[in-house]
């Protein structure tokens, strides 16, 4: 199954152009993306599912100097912004153009230290969730982590009610602080960002959030310990898991 067919290169170059506005506390997501990721030893691998322009990329490989990044991402738009800002760092960071939803780049040697992902596991459902969860935790070095960011799906019509006001007002909040006007609310409101307002064509869609919960106990299922909740705002939140380091999973 492919991720994410209805994706357009259109939809990376919004997502380029307004990102630091439409992601409720980028800076604090991905410091605490970081700080949940154990220092590592010595040299490490560390994989980063859909890394974007690589703004994670570049914090990852700033605060581990021994780890080399893996950066798979569907878009060569993208990943030509992740080479461009990363291109001081040479050959420790590892583009590579895929896509989420299949299964041929799911390898389990060699290892990694940490998986990480954000804004782009929510494009899978429910059944491939739990299925990518199964094959991450193989991708993992026993004790290595997954961290992901990511948007949920509310359980009841007031909490997507609330999940899309609080997101809306997120983003008029950060377009205030950075440019003093409500231009990027403007522009969210536009282009219909806001999946909790304008949800999608159950047929056609994009965007499968599926419950927090949910994804916890698949997690669990697939062998992960340690499954925690580290922050959480407009529907956007941060989980954590750890392969087991005595993990003997056939």
């Amino acid at each position: 199954m492919a991720q994410t067919v209805s994706w357009q290169e259109s939809d990376s170059q919004d997502f380029i152009d307004y990102g630091r506005y439409f992601v409720p506390q980028r800076e604090y997501q991905l410091q605490t993306i970081a700080d949940l990721i154990p220092p590592p030893d010595g040299p490490a691998r560390i994989l980063e599912l859909s890394c974007g322009e690589g703004l994670l990329a570049e914090l990852l490989l700033t605060r581990f100097p021994d780890a080399t990044l893996h950066g798979y991402d569907l878009s060569s738009a993208m990943l030509s912004q992740a080479q461009n800002r990363l291109a001081r760092f040479g050959d420790r960071f590892v583009p590579r153009q895929f896509d989420l939803g299949e299964t041929e780049w799911r390898t389990a040697e060699p290892t990694f230290h940490a998986v990480v992902s954000s804004l782009t596991i929510h494009h899978l459902d429910g059944p491939d969730k739990l299925r990518l969860f199964l094959d991450v935790c193989q991708m993992l070095q026993p004790g290595g982590v997954l961290v992901i960011a990511d948007l949920i799906a509310p359980t009841r019509e007031l909490g997507t009610a609330v999940a899309a006001k609080a997101w809306d007002e997120a983003v008029r909040q950060r377009s205030q602080q950075l440019d003093g006007n409500d231009e990027a609310l403007t522009q969210f409101e536009r282009l219909k960002w806001n999946l909790y307002r304008y949800p999608e064509d159950p047929d056609t869609a994009i965007d499968k959030p599926s419950s927090l919960l949910d994804q916890l106990k698949w997690l669990e299922q697939a062998g992960f310990t340690a499954v925690d909740l580290h922050w959480a705002l407009a529907g956007h939140v941060i989980y954590s898991a750890v392969r087991p380091a005595n993990n003997s999973m056939n």
